[in-house]
């Protein structure tokens, strides 16, 4: 018979102070209790319970016995916790919807960093931007604006909020030139998401240096984030994007933030990251969702090409300057 089952038996039964229900907790007959602890004093050649018909006790020469026991067997659980936390941590599958706002380089290091300290997790990336419901069994964690998670009873984290800025490359602003004021804007092709502009109405709005500005403009084209983007890299028009879904863009010179006093109106960017609540989050979901807060609460930790800054700006003569 197996000797730690014999311990098992034991300790239980001594703390129990009852076969039937030492069984119970080991989930087996009160006959194999009572086997397993026979057999246990056979081998150390000494009784170390007492049975009655009522009651079950531990000898006098098996009080010490029972100690190191239980501290055994307590060792050896934390043990397989252990062992098995950190299989769970460096293994299986994890399973991410995001946002098209956050498919750029930041995301892409993110990711990079998550499998230095996880390299045995599968990461099963979706890129969606509807609702999403994070009990259907498809996605473990979403990282999506709050008005595209189902709310009722999920965690929700904030990660980053990010305004709507006009950018447009070089070859545009080279072309049709650089707006001084949103005045001009009615005379570029804009590209907008549809929050900025309103449902059914032939105007966009706009915040310029803290006022509300209504623009008409004579041409326009509508789409989601990632065509938009798209759309401006190739010198298509004037966009409004996240600021942080093209701040590496501006950085690098692809793109051009155009009159920085001014933001697409009531349409600010939130991406918040969910999960399901459960009583028992698996170890690498838990440890993938502090990894994330972190890197985005403080980027400034990182290397200096990670640390998130405030996009360039260019007025008029600076944009010419760097087109000629």
């Amino acid at each position: 018979m197996d000797q730690l089952y014999m311990l098992r038996a034991f300790v239980a039964a001594a703390r129990y102070q009852s076969f039937s229900k030492a069984a119970e907790s080991l989930n087996v007959t009160t006959g194999s209790v009572s086997k397993a602890i026979a057999k246990l004093e056979e081998c150390v050649q000494t009784r170390v319970l007492l049975r009655t018909t009522r009651s079950v006790s531990l000898t006098d020469a098996a009080q010490s016995y029972y100690l190191i026991c239980c501290r055994l067997l307590e060792e050896l659980d934390e043990a397989n916790r252990r062992i098995a936390m950190e299989h769970e941590v460096n293994g299986g599958k994890l399973r991410l919807v995001v946002h098209p706002t956050l498919v750029n380089g930041a995301f892409s290091r993110l990711m990079r960093r998550y499998r230095a300290i996880a390299p045995h997790v599968s990461l099963v990336v979706s890129v969606e931007d509807h609702v999403t419901n994070l009990f259907d069994g498809r996605f473990d964690i979403a990282i999506l604006p709050p008005q595209l998670v189902e709310q009722s009873t999920v965690i929700r984290r904030t990660l980053l909020r990010s305004p709507r800025i006009l950018v447009a490359a070089p070859a545009y602003l080279e072309q049709y030139g650089v707006p001084e004021s949103t005045a001009e804007l009615p005379n570029h092709f804009l590209l907008v998401d549809p929050e900025t502009r309103k449902k059914s109405a032939d105007f966009i709005e706009l915040h310029e240096g803290g006022r509300k500005v209504s623009i008409s403009p004579n041409s326009s084209m509508e789409g989601n984030d990632v065509l938009l983007r798209a759309a401006a890299l190739d010198g298509t028009g004037i966009a409004t994007l996240p600021e942080t879904m093209i701040r590496e863009d501006i950085d690098m010179g692809h793109l051009v933030h155009v009159l920085p006093e001014c933001t697409a109106s009531d349409s600010r960017v939130e991406l918040c990251l969910f999960y399901a609540h459960r009583e028992l989050i698996p170890a690498r979901l838990r440890m993938f969702v502090d990894f994330c807060i972190e890197f985005f609460r403080a980027p400034a930790k990182a290397g200096t090409d990670d640390v998130i800054r405030i996009p360039q700006t260019m007025k008029r003569s600076e944009a010419l300057a760097m087109m000629s």
